[in-house]
């Protein structure tokens, strides 16, 4: 009798446990019923996980270096590498979001405060850039320029990704690539 009834609970566990389980397959499947879109293969929570550490190592990393050594204001063509740059990562990052969010395992940076916060710094940066490529310039009673705001923009961009690594740090769930 023992025997019968552990068999049983074995059994059950086990269909439970298929019926219940959801691998991410199974979620993304259901995210694309429930929101009537359609993922691309790629997109994995590997994927964007990778996406996500990409640009808080080499992109963050890459546009400091640029922004310090070779950005000028007087020079289109590098402002508009730039800002393609940032307007092309947002939208991986943006899509990652989409996809983290309906699948339900989070924000492509560990919450919605945060994720906007990077998402409205970049847009700072972009709507900058914008408006300097359109040949608006600043000047004031207190000196500051053009390169005053751009560079103000992106301190701005990278102190809140900073942020966002040094929390990741102290929680100990950010590896360095």
């Amino acid at each position: 009798m023992k025997k019968l009834a552990t068999i049983c609970t074995f059994l059950l566990v086990v269909v439970a446990s298929a019926a219940y389980g959801c691998d991410e397959q199974c979620l993304k499947e259901k995210a694309e019923t429930k929101n009537n879109v359609t993922f691309p293969g790629y997109l994995t929570w590997k994927h964007c996980d990778d996406t996500r550490m990409d640009f808080m190592t080499s992109s963050m990393s890459s546009l400091d270096n640029y922004r310090s050594k070779h950005f000028n204001t007087r020079y289109k063509g590098g402002m508009r590498n730039i800002k393609n740059y940032i307007v092309q990562r947002k939208e991986w990052l943006k899509e990652c979001d989409s996809y983290l969010y309906m699948t339900g395992k989070g924000r492509v940076f560990e919450n919605t405060k945060t994720t906007r916060q990077v998402f409205r710094a970049m847009d700072a940066v972009i709507k900058e850039l914008d408006d300097l490529l359109a040949g608006i310039t600043y000047s004031s009673s207190a000196g500051e320029e053009s390169q005053a705001i751009i560079d103000e923009r992106f301190d701005r961009l990278l102190k809140v990704v900073d942020d966002h690594k040094t929390l990741m740090h102290l929680k100990g769930r950010y590896v360095n690539r």
